[in-house]
């Protein structure tokens, strides 16, 4: 994986565009489509997993689609995982993440989640305060605010859930996505970048130190989370970046989640 810094967006928005002012930080099992539905007849409790690798750039997939696996392997639950991906290679393996297929996720898992499921929202891109960044393929990019990400998310709730954002400034969404039965972890401070999204990287920093946190078994999402930041922590400062604080916050109804062995 490249330790090299990629792009952030320190951006200006010129109608629906985002641009990058100064380049700086930045921000393979099968997976079931998001039209496949859960046999009624698996037993377990299941954790339905969205994850949504939003910038077309090889690391932002592979940061969803690689956690999906790992999840699959290590956690306890029976994995449902549903991906979407803005890449734009010659034979697709995954929908396009825009509004329609994003929807589609999360309805379908707003449906078929029952009371002891687990929804896991994953999402890797590029941010900026309070936005993150979409680019389809070659198309320029487009912002997500916080509050419309919010709107998507909205068929969630009262579904117990965990909502990871890799991206620079990604803790400026916390306020937006809270709910009372959701834990969000984010990748940095409200004003702070994130590492490791230059083009030739496999993970971003954060994405990387999540494969190895889940894939540690019979640990609680309070352990894993203080391995994500062990880890980051220490990537950066082999690199001597300005440290970007990953951050989590427990909502008043997920405090037994946060501490329960399930991964």
């Amino acid at each position: 994986m490249s330790r090299t810094t990629g792009y952030p967006f320190r951006m200006v928005i010129v109608g629906l565009l985002l641009v990058s002012l100064s380049p700086a930080a930045c921000a393979q099992s099968p997976i079931t489509q998001p039209q496949q539905t859960v046999d009624a007849e698996q037993s377990g409790r299941r954790l339905f997993y969205i994850g949504l690798g939003l910038y077309s750039e090889q690391w932002s997939e592979n940061d969803v689609v690689e956690l999906a696996a790992r999840l699959q392997s290590a956690s306890r639950y029976h994995v449902v995982p549903m991906v979407a991906s803005n890449i734009r290679p010659a034979a697709r393996r995954y929908p396009v993440a825009d509004d329609a297929t994003i929807a589609s996720l999360v309805g379908a898992a707003a449906r078929q989640a029952g009371p002891d499921d687990l929804v896991f929202v994953s999402i890797s891109t590029h941010g900026a305060p309070k936005l993150l960044a979409r680019k389809i393929g070659n198309r320029a990019p487009t912002e997500l605010p916080a509050r419309e990400l919010a709107r998507k998310l909205a068929p969630l709730a009262g579904h117990p859930t965990i909502i990871v954002v890799s991206a620079c400034y990604s803790g400026s969404l916390i306020d937006d996505l809270r709910a009372p039965e959701r834990i969000i972890i984010t990748a940095a401070r409200a004003d702070r970048s994130s590492f490791g999204c230059s083009p030739g990287s496999r993970h971003t920093l954060f994405g990387d130190a999540e494969l190895h946190a889940f894939g540690q078994q019979d640990r609680s999402l309070r352990q894993v989370f203080a391995t994500i930041r062990e880890d980051v922590a220490r990537m950066e400062a082999q690199e001597r970046y300005r440290p970007s604080e990953p951050q989590i916050w427990v909502g008043p109804d997920a405090a037994g989640l946060y501490d329960a062995p399930v991964f």
